[in-house]
C-alpha cells in the first residue's frame, strides 16, 4: 500500500515510540518497519517525511558517521519528569489502585520503548483507597465546570467509619456551596469553598465526597480580596480556622523554614543579631499552634495578644493533662 498521509503518520508514531539519542534508526530499519504495517517507504520518500516533521515541530535529529541515522532529540517530557509525575501517582492516597495504574500505563507511554521498564519500577502506598471508595474522577471533573460556569456545588459528604465505609454527614442532605479553589494538600485533594451557613472558607476531602452535582444557580462571587496562593501558605494541615494576620519572631537560622512556609515575598525585618520577624495571614487552629511548638522556643507569637493568650491557654491545657495522666 502507497498512502502517503499513512506513512507520514506511522514515520512520526515509529520514531517517538522507539528512537532517541541513544537509539537512532537508519532509513533502511524506518522502511522495515513501515513495511510490516504493509506501508511502502522508498528512501527518497521517507527522507522528505522527516523533514516534514521536522518542520512542523518535531525535533528529528541525525547522527553522523558512514549510515545515518534518526531519532527524536526533545520531548514534551523527558524521562526525569515523567519519573516526577509517575512517583506522584504512585504517593497519591487519593487514587484507587486501577486509576493509579491506569494513569502510570499512559504516562509511560510517552517515553521512548525501552525506557518504559524503568519508569514502571515502583510501589503504590499500601494505604491507597480501592476503587469502590472513590469516584474521585467524576468528582474533579464537577468541581472543575463548577468552578469554569461559576456555579454552586452540591454534594454528600461522608465521613471516614473505618474499615472501608463511609457515613453521609447531616443524615445524608446534600451540602450546597461556593466552590473557590481546588487544591492538593496533606497527601489529600481538598474543595475549599464558601459555604452560606458557615463562616469563613471550609475544606472538603474530596474522597468524603458524593454525589456531586452542578447547581442551577451561580455561585457567590469570592471576595475581591482572595489570593489563592497566599490562602494555601496560611493554611496549617488543611485545619479550618479563622484566618488572622499574625506577627512572629524566629531564630535568623529558620529565615529558610519559613520562606518554605510562607513564601519568598513574606516581609521581614531583623530585629536584633539573633532575631527576625515576619507578619503574614495565618488560619490560627491548634495546627498552627503545634507548628510553633515544634520549633522549641525558636518561635514565638508576638500579636496579636489574643492570638498568643489563645497559644498559651493552649499550653497550660497540655500540660494540666499530662500531669493529671501521670498522677
Amino acid at each position: 500500500m502507497s498512502n502517503p498521509r499513512a506513512r507520514l503518520l506511522q514515520t512520526r508514531a515509529y520514531l517517538l515510540e522507539h528512537t532517541d539519542e541513544r537509539h537512532p534508526a537508519t532509513i533502511a530499519e524506518i522502511a522495515a518497519a513501515l513495511e510490516r504495517q504493509g506501508i511502502e517507504a522508498d528512501a527518497r520518500a521517507l527522507l522528505a517525511d522527516l523533514e516534514a516533521l521536522r518542520e512542523s515541530g518535531l525535533d528529528v535529529c541525525s547522527t553522523r558517521g558512514r549510515s545515518t541515522a534518526y531519532y527524536v532529540g526533545r520531548r514534551l517530557f523527558p524521562r526525569a519528569e515523567l519519573r516526577l509525575l509517575m512517583d506522584m501517582v504512585r504517593a497519591s492516597r487519593f487514587l484507587s489502585k486501577d486509576r493509579a495504574g491506569a494513569l502510570l500505563e499512559k504516562l509511560s507511554g510517552l517515553s521512548v520503548e525501552h525506557e518504559r521498564g524503568s519508569l514502571r519500577l515502583g510501589s503504590t502506598r499500601p494505604d491507597a483507597p480501592t476503587p469502590e471508595q472513590t469516584d474521585a474522577y467524576q468528582t474533579v471533573e464537577r468541581i472543575l465546570a463548577a468552578l469554569e460556569a461559576k456555579q454552586q456545588l452540591s454534594f454528600v459528604y461522608c465521613s471516614s467509619a473505618g474499615k472501608g465505609t463511609a457515613e453521609p454527614r447531616r443524615g445524608g442532605q446534600a451540602y450546597v456551596v461556593n466552590p473557590c479553589l481546588l487544591l492538593y494538600a496533606e497527601d489529600n485533594y481538598y474543595l475549599v469553598a464558601d459555604h452560606p451557613l458557615h463562616e469563613g472558607l471550609a475544606h472538603y476531602r474530596l474522597d468524603r465526597m458524593r454525589e456531586a452535582a452542578l447547581v442551577e444557580h451561580a455561585a457567590a462571587p469570592p471576595d475581591i480580596s482572595f489570593d489563592p496562593a497566599a490562602y494555601v501558605r496560611s493554611v496549617f494541615s488543611m485545619y479550618p480556622a479563622e484566618q488572622r494576620w499574625v506577627r512572629l519572631a524566629f531564630d535568623r537560622a529558620l529565615v529558610g523554614a519559613m520562606i518554605d512556609r510562607f513564601g519568598a515575598d513574606v516581609p521581614m525585618e531583623q530585629l536584633n543579631a539573633r532575631n527576625c520577624s515576619l507578619y503574614a495571614p495565618v488560619c490560627v487552629g491548634r495546627p498552627f499552634f503545634g507548628w510553633v511548638f515544634s520549633f522549641c522556643g525558636d518561635v514565638r507569637i508576638l500579636a496579636p495578644d489574643d492570638v498568643r493568650e489563645q497559644m498559651l491557654l493552649m499550653l497550660e491545657a497540655g500540660r494540666t493533662a499530662a500531669l493529671s495522666r501521670r498522677d
